[in-house]
């Protein structure tokens, strides 16, 4: 598979942290393969310079199950406009730490469910290819952007 595309940090974070509410409140929350994901998601959303890699190996269970988590966290976000800077920095999402906002006073969430429904399609093997010699940006202030690849 080896497919994917690049996150602003702060889309990922906000995104992340929805999807760990949405683990956490499932009937799996226990369950190895998405307690292990879960704990993954928590440094991901966190530490913005490292990403997030999803197993190429879940049984369609679990990508169903994890398609359906997702799912309930972009409905979840898409509840809201935005998300102001002080409650993203009051989060404890690692170590009771927050999403570091990068100055921004809030958060649109349509590009947060933007990339949620790009990770949505990544899984399930339906995410469109960039551009030739481009690569994906998601969760972006303004949305998707195309990204030229260095040569």
């Amino acid at each position: 598979m080896n497919r994917g595309f690049w996150v602003y940090d702060v889309g990922l974070g906000v995104f992340l942290k929805y999807l760990i509410d949405a683990f956490e409140a499932s009937e799996q929350a226990k369950v190895p393969w998405l307690s292990a994901l879960i704990s993954s998601c928590r440094e991901a959303a966190y530490i913005g310079d490292i990403g997030l890699t999803l197993d190429e190996d879940w049984t369609p269970e679990q990508r169903q199950a994890f398609i359906a988590l997702a799912e309930e966290a972009c409905a979840t976000i898409r509840k809201r406009a935005s998300i102001p800077a002080e409650e993203m920095v009051a989060w404890h999402v690692l170590d009771d730490e927050g999403i570091f906002p990068r100055g921004a006073m809030e958060v649109l969430t349509a590009p947060i469910v933007e990339l949620g429904g790009a990770v949505i399609a990544l899984v399930s093997g339906r995410l469109p290819e960039a551009p030739n010699g481009k690569v994906w940006l998601y969760g972006t202030p303004s949305g998707r952007q195309e990204l030229m690849l260095r040569r």
